[in-house]
């Protein structure tokens, strides 16, 4: 008794064993219900061995039942897979025939052959392909679309499917209204995509052509291989541009695969300043480039499809993380914009390495993870533009700095001799023609030289700086004071006759007289000289009236300093003053 026990419960555990390792048949997909998502896991999938396999063949081999079932709803075999078989049923439990839209969402698949089959007889059968024109294809579409006919009862499916591209097969059985509105929102939401990328590659195309910064050429290049590659994957590319090469359809993805690295890559260098700040890491770069460039033409000259692709996957794969480590070492270099593009290299690096991860089959592919790259590139374009409007913003700031500081005595921070001209020029040139009083005051400091043989060339740059702060208070807002040079000022006044800039001429002798700059344990006072005169018919230009100012300081010099000489009419005003000073007084000569 207690052996037959025994007995009977190894016979059940083996029946049990014989039952799990069996594969278990798909569900027939119902033609009376939507199946909004891919239909990966209601199929049966058998990779072909020993040869390619006939319909027939593949019939007997679902029937020995050497199909094993889908694993995922997105069917995934990976890179230069062998030729997959792959069977589902639909079932109609109606009576009427029911329209479905068989929808094979991967638009680089080489050849794909679809059998479908009704009471054990072959109703329809399509053969399609990138490998055949676009016009070639039951219907117009960026991917394989079939539209079927299910009859009452249970229908048979079988798609054999053959590519050295990855071999990812999303399939999606809907009806045609529902097949059609997926179309329209995946190609509106392509349409923004593409929208938005080639507006910003048309602006920064235009930067280009305005400012001459290659940066911007490269950020623009750098736009348009994503745009190239991405039409090339999606199958616009083949639908719009090369619907008869292809030969062209064969190699465009890892040809644009590469060529989107590689111009990334440029941008990155030019951004980054590389030749400046890192040399020895843009000649790795540039070393890195060239030896994929190398495999990628090896693999072309071989006519060896999988590998070309196998090394442009690797190139873009590795491409995300040498971009983020430019963006990093940039950033601890202490360069400002290299903040953006670290950013914007770590989305693009998830989004890249979403979809290449995807695409190979290691994580599940899904709208998101295969358009993970799109989205990463919707930011990391959106980040780069922000940097670059950085990057022309401080160029901007530091370009007007350089220009004002051209412009600006760098010890008195007054205009200098060209500023004076520059600004002069439109209001001498509108009293000309207006015919308003203009006149022109020049200063300069009393024996500035003995000042500086006394108390030292610092304590003469005090007397300076304090002597054009004095003038800075009291000139007027439409004035304009200049250093003219030395110890020289030069004021131009518009609107003014000579009576009243002898009169601001007077305020400023007596404010500089009264002044008292600090040098060492003393107090040093200083006087002035100014000379003054008014625009008339015998000065022509600016120069000439300034010469008669000129003159008049020269008469004020010798008339014995510290006075206000006027300018009229070829004759000498000479205002005698009293010199009065107090303090450490300058010696005489």
């Amino acid at each position: 008794m207690r052996g037959n026990f025994f007995r009977r419960i190894v016979r059940y555990v083996a029946v049990l064993a014989v039952l799990c390792c069996a594969p278990a048949a798909a569900v027939p997909l119902s033609a009376a219900v939507e199946h909004a998502s891919a239909i990966g896991l209601s199929t049966s999938v058998l990779e072909e061995q020993d040869g390619r396999l006939a319909l027939p063949d593949a019939i007997a081999a679902y029937q020995a039942g050497k199909f094993r079932p889908g694993k995922s709803p997105v069917l995934n075999f990976g890179i230069g897979a062998k030729p997959v078989w792959i069977h589902f049923a639909v079932d109609n439990p109606g009576a009427t025939p029911v329209r479905r839209m068989l929808s094979i969402e991967t638009a680089w698949l080489d050849r794909i052959e679809v059998y479908f089959l009704h009471q054990d007889k072959t109703v329809t059968v399509d053969r399609v392909g990138d490998r055949q024109a676009f016009a070639q294809r039951p219907l117009a579409s960026r991917y394989f679309v079939f539209d079927q006919v299910f009859g009452a009862g249970v229908s048979d499916v079988f798609v054999r499917v053959e590519t050295p591209d990855p071999m990812v097969v999303p399939m999606y059985l809907l009806n045609p209204v529902t097949s059609r509105i997926r179309q329209t929102q995946q190609e509106f939401s392509y349409g923004i995509v593409y929208g938005f990328l080639l507006a910003l590659m048309a602006y920064n195309a235009i930067l280009y052509l305005s400012l001459r910064s290659s940066r911007y050429l490269y950020y623009a290049l750098y736009l348009a291989m994503f745009v190239a590659m991405n039409v090339s994957y999606t199958g616009h590319g083949f639908a719009w541009l090369w619907p008869d090469s292809v030969a062209w359809a064969q190699w465009s993805n890892p040809i644009l695969m590469f060529l989107y690295a590689v111009s990334g890559l440029l941008f990155a260098i030019r951004f980054l300043d590389l030749r400046l700040y890192f040399p020895r890491v843009q000649k790795v770069v540039i070393g890195y480039c060239a030896v994929f460039g190398g495999l990628l033409v090896a693999a072309l000259l071989s006519d060896s499809q999988k590998y070309a692709l196998l090394v442009s996957f690797t190139f873009v794969f590795l491409f995300t993380g040498v971009m983020l480590f430019l963006g990093a070492i940039s950033v601890h270099a202490g360069q400002q914009p290299a903040k953006y593009f670290l950013i914007a290299a770590i989305t693009g690096m998830v989004g890249g390495m979403l979809t290449t991860l995807s695409v190979w089959g290691f994580i599940p592919h899904n709208s998101w993870t295969f358009r993970a790259l799109e989205i990463g590139m919707l930011v990391d374009a959106t980040l780069l533009a922000l940097a670059l409007g950085h990057q022309f913003r401080v160029g901007q700031e530091e370009k007007l700095r350089a220009e004002r500081l051209a412009q600006l005595d760098p010890l008195t921070g007054l205009n200098n001799r060209r500023a004076f001209y520059d600004k002069t020029g439109p209001l001498w040139s509108h009293a000309i023609r207006h015919r308003h009083d203009t006149s022109v005051m020049l200063l300069d400091i009393d024996r500035f030289k003995q000042i500086n043989d006394r108390h030292g060339h610092a304590h003469g740059d005090e007397v300076l700086k304090a002597t054009s702060n004095i003038l800075r208070q009291s000139v007027r807002q439409g004035d304009v004071l200049a250093r003219w040079g030395g110890e020289e000022f030069i004021v131009f006044l518009p609107e003014t006759s000579l009576s009243e800039a002898t009169a601001l001429a007077e305020r400023l002798r007596v404010a500089i007289a009264d002044r008292r700059i600090p040098c060492e344990t003393e107090q040093t006072a200083v006087t002035a000289s100014f000379g003054i005169a008014q625009q008339e018919a015998p000065h022509s230009t600016l120069d000439a009236l300034i010469a008669s100012a000129d003159e008049c300081l020269y008469h004020a010099k010798q008339a014995g300093r510290n006075r206000v000489t006027g300018c009229l009419a070829d004759q000498c005003l000479i205002q005698e003053r009293p010199v009065v000073v107090e303090g450490c007084n300058p010696p005489a000569v």
